[in-house]
C-alpha cells in the first residue's frame, strides 16, 4: 500500500530536516512513523496519506453510486441512526468527504441508553468536532441518568431485555424519527457482521431504508479509517490476556482473571506478538463492538464484531433496525384496518352491546390482531356459511 508523507514549512525559510524514526508492519499495509525537528520558532505541518487498496477504492466508489441514487442531495428528511461505532464513523467520513451538503442536511441520531462505555461517548464528542457534525441525543423517556433510570424503569439486570431495549433504545429513537419527519433511514449494517445480515440489500425499498455499508467488510472498515483518520473508540486499544477461556456470557463481569494490556492503539495496527504478549497467552479477547456494557463482551480477534453484542440473550438485533420500519406491503395489497376511531361511534357501538364474553389470553390476541390488519386482507370474522364447501 503507498504511503505519502508531506513537509510543509508554515514560511518560506529554511525547509525543516526530516528523520526517519521508526518503520514497522502492520497487517495489510507499511506505515511510517517520522519525527519532524524544525529551526526555532517555526511551525511544521505534517500530512499523512495512504492510498486505498483497489479493492477498497471500488466499494467507495460503489458507496458513491448508492448515495446518489437514493438520497436527497440536500439530506433532508433522511436520518443516519449512529452507535458511534467503527463503520458508522467511516459512513460520516465518506459522508463528509464525499457529500458534505447531504451530511449537513441529514440527522445523525444517537440514543444515549445510560448504559454506554464512557470510551463510546468520548469517540461520539470525537467524530462529532473532526466533521462538524453533531448527533440529535436522545435518552429513555423523562430521565437524565443512570439513578433516574433504575428509580424509574428499574435495574437492567432485573428488567426483562425487551423491555429495556425498548425503553432504552427503541422508543427514544422513535420519538427521534418524529422529529426528524424522517423519510429515509440509513443504518451501518453490514452483511459480514452476522448470518441475520448475510443476505442484506443495499436499498430496502418497502421500509425506505438505506443500508450503504452493507458490501464492506469488517477489514475494508479498519483500513478506511486508519487510511483516513477516521476517529475510533479507544477500548479497541485494549488486549485482555488469559491463561483459559472466559465464557462470553461472563466476560462483563468485573474482576475477572485476565491481564488487561494498554497496546497504545487499535488492536488491529498490532501483530499477533503484540497482541498476544510475549510468552504468548492462552487466550487473548479484545473489544471489536461497543453496545451497552451489561451486554457487550470482548471476543478473540478472529471472530465477528457481533459475537460480542447481546451475549447473554436470545438475540442477535436490539430492535432499533427491526421494530421502527413498517414491514412494507400488508399481504393481500391492502391493509384491512378495523379499529374505529371515531370517539362517538365507538360509544355507539358499546352502547348496542347485547352480550359480553370473557376471552382467554390466547382469543384477546387473536382479537385484537384482526382490528389492527394483522389478519389482511381477511374483512372481518369468518362464518360458517361463508367457508363451508
Amino acid at each position: 500500500q503507498a504511503v505519502l508523507v508531506v513537509l510543509e514549512p508554515h514560511t518560506a525559510a529554511t525547509p525543516p530536516t526530516a528523520q526517519l524514526h521508526k518503520m514497522f508492519s502492520v497487517p495489510g499495509r507499511t506505515v511510517l512513523r517520522i519525527a519532524v525537528r524544525a529551526p526555532s520558532g517555526q511551525g511544521v505541518q505534517l500530512r499523512y496519506f495512504a492510498a486505498l487498496s483497489p479493492a477498497l477504492q471500488g466499494k467507495v466508489d460503489g458507496f458513491k453510486g448508492e448515495i446518489e441514487k437514493y438520497l436527497p442531495a440536500d439530506g433532508k428528511k433522511v436520518v443516519f441512526a449512529t452507535a458511534w461505532l467503527a463503520t458508522d464513523n467511516v459512513f460520516v467520513a465518506l459522508m463528509h468527504k464525499h457529500f458534505p451538503t447531504a451530511l449537513s442536511g441529514m440527522n445523525l441520531v444517537a440514543i444515549d441508553t445510560l448504559h454506554l462505555f464512557p470510551s463510546t461517548l468520548v469517540c461520539a464528542k470525537q467524530v462529532e468536532e473532526k466533521y462538524g457534525k453533531k448527533g440529535l441525543w436522545k435518552m429513555p423517556a423523562d430521565v437524565t441518568s443512570l439513578d433516574e433510570f433504575i428509580a424509574a424503569y428499574g435495574d437492567c439486570e432485573e428488567m426483562d431485555s425487551a423491555d429495556f431495549d425498548f425503553v432504552s433504545k427503541v422508543e427514544p429513537f422513535q420519538r427521534a424519527l418524529a422529529e426528524c419527519n424522517k423519510d429515509i433511514l440509513i443504518t451501518g449494517r453490514r452483511m459480514d457482521q452476522a448470518a441475520q445480515r448475510i443476505s442484506l440489500d443495499v436499498w430496502e425499498e418497502g421500509k425506505r431504508t438505506l443500508n450503504p455499508m452493507a458490501s464492506f467488510s469488517w477489514q475494508d472498515i479498519v483500513e478506511y479509517a486508519d487510511a483516513e483518520g477516521v476517529p475510533v473508540n479507544s477500548g479497541h486499544n485494549f488486549a485482555y490476556r488469559c491463561s483459559a477461556p472466559i465464557e462470553a456470557t461472563k466476560r462483563h463481569l468485573p474482576d475477572l482473571p485476565w491481564k488487561k494490556v494498554d497496546l497504545g492503539k487499535p488492536f488491529w495496527q498490532c501483530t499477533e506478538t503484540e497482541i498476544k504478549g510475549s510468552p504468548a497467552a492462552t487466550i487473548t479477547y479484545v473489544f471489536k463492538s461497543f453496545g451497552d456494557i451489561h451486554t457487550t463482551g470482548p471476543v478473540e480477534p478472529h471472530e465477528s464484531e457481533r459475537t460480542g453484542r447481546f451475549v447473554r440473550q436470545a438475540k442477535t438485533e436490539c430492535g432499533i433496525h427491526t421494530r421502527t420500519t413498517s414491514a412494507g406491503a400488508p399481504h393481500g395489497g391492502a391493509l384491512q384496518d378495523l379499529i374505529v376511531k371515531d370517539a362517538a361511534q365507538a360509544k355507539a357501538l358499546k352502547s348496542a352491546c347485547v352480550r359480553t364474553i370473557d376471552l382467554n389470553e390466547r382469543q384477546a390476541c387473536d382479537v385484537f390482531w384482526l382490528p389492527i390488519g394483522a389478519f389482511s386482507p381477511l374483512p372481518g370474522s369468518w362464518r360458517r356459511r361463508a367457508t363451508s364447501p
